[in-house]
């Protein structure tokens, strides 16, 4: 199981939970599920209707860190 955040071009989303593995594969399955899908994240990778598949950058500054 894996969760996905993805979010619509009138600003509404959420997070999924589901069975598919491969991002390319969830990427797809929301698009068909749900109108308007401009945004889909999981972990550091990314994927927009603007820019396709990508990866976020890791920033060490604002990356959370457990209290020691």
């Amino acid at each position: 199981m894996k969760s996905y955040l993805f979010s619509t071009e009138d600003d509404r989303g959420g997070v999924i939970l589901c069975d598919i593995d491969e991002f390319e594969a969830a990427v797809a399955y929301l698009q068909q599920r749900f109108d308007g899908v401009v945004r889909v994240e999981q972990g550091y990778t990314l994927w927009t209707l603007e820019e396709g598949f990508g990866e976020i950058p890791y920033n060490a500054e604002t990356a959370f860190v457990a209290p020691t």
